[in-house]
C-alpha cells in the first residue's frame, strides 16, 4: 500500500512541477499505468492548470493473484480539492457532486528492485461505492 501511496503522489508532483517527465513517477509507475498517468498530467499542463485543496483516499483494499500481482482497488474524495490556474494562481471553486467521488481499480506487479509499480489503472468517476 505504500508504493500506492507514492504513486498517487508521484502523479501530484509531476503536476505541481509541470513535467510529465519526473523520475518519481517513472519509478512508482509502469506499463500502461505509466502512459495513462503521463496523459493525465499532461491534460493539466495543457490546460494550465494544477490543484489546490485536499484529496482524501480510503476504502484501500488489496488483493494478491496467483500470477504474483496485486490488485489496490480504493476510492477517493475530491469535494475539497479544486482546479488552480498556473498563471493567475486562482482556484476553481466547485461544488461538490458525484463526480466528487472516483473508484480506482489498479494492478500492481513487483519489479525486481521490490518496488510495487503500479501497471494498470481502471477509475470510475461518481462511483456509488465511494460516495457518502
Amino acid at each position: 500500500m505504500a508504493d500506492n501511496a507514492q504513486r498517487i503522489n508521484s502523479i501530484d508532483d509531476a503536476i505541481f512541477q509541470g513535467t510529465v517527465n519526473t523520475e518519481a513517477l517513472g519509478f512508482y509507475s509502469a506499463e500502461g499505468a505509466l502512459g495513462s498517468a503521463r496523459m493525465f498530467i499532461k491534460g493539466y499542463l495543457d490546460d494550465g492548470r494544477s490543484w489546490t485543496g485536499t484529496t482524501r483516499y480510503f476504502a484501500r483494499q488489496v488483493s494478491f493473484r496467483s500470477d504474483g500481482s496485486a490488485a489496490v482497488v480504493y476510492c477517493s474524495d475530491e469535494s475539497k480539492s479544486f482546479l488552480k490556474d498556473r498563471k493567475t494562481n486562482k482556484a476553481e471553486r466547485t461544488r461538490t457532486s458525484a463526480d466528487s467521488y472516483v473508484l480506482y481499480n489498479t494492478k500492481l506487479v513487483e519489479n525486481p528492485d521490490g518496488v510495487w509499480q503500479t501497471t494498470k489503472v481502471i477509475s470510475k468517476r461518481g462511483a456509488a461505492q465511494c460516495r457518502p
